[in-house]
């Protein structure tokens, strides 16, 4: 059942995207970094190259591609323990960071925040320099957002997501 949640929110991302033009948005800042999450000593930063990442990270444990209908080529879904990775073709022969989704509350973000971490720990660690609310907390850095959906006072899902035209 989780499986089939993760591939529902994998196939609304990617519908989502067949609205735009494939042109990346610019960040207002252009000193900015983009968010980042750490798994096992490797870096992984939205909007850059995922083939380095990949390579560091070692065989997914599982993986799935789909035609992009925002882009030319296949965007590109990797399977590792407790999260998993979504690319987007930017050109013919890099595909980038796009989502990282947490699956369970193995791994958390830099600032220790997990699945199942308070809604106060989130603000405490993020800051009230967000938008959404009433349970549905997103912060920006440069071309990227971190996402928080919390139920009953905890968090249930983290999405880092990269700031695509179309997505």
């Amino acid at each position: 059942m989780k499986r089939v949640l993760i591939l529902l929110i994998i196939a609304v991302m990617l519908l989502v995207g067949c609205g735009g033009d494939g042109k990346q948005t610019q960040s207002n800042n252009a000193d900015s970094q983009n968010f980042a999450f750490e798994y096992n000593g490797v870096e992984i930063t939205i909007n850059t190259d995922v083939a380095p990442i990949i390579e560091k990270l070692g065989e997914p444990i599982d993986y799935f591609e789909a035609e992009s209908c925002a882009f030319k080529g296949l965007d590109k879904t990797y399977y590792y323990s407790g999260f998993l990775l979504t690319t987007y073709p930017k050109d013919e022969k890099t595909d980038y960071v796009s989502v990282i989704y947490f699956n369970d509350d193995s791994v958390s973000t830099k600032e220790g925040i997990y699945i199942g971490s308070s809604e106060e720990d989130v603000v405490k660690a993020y800051g009230e320099n967000y938008t959404g609310g009433e349970g549905f907390y997103t912060y920006r850095s440069g071309d990227s957002t971190l996402t928080f959906l919390i139920e009953d006072g905890e968090v249930v899902s983290i999405t880092y997501q990269a700031l695509v035209d179309g997505l």
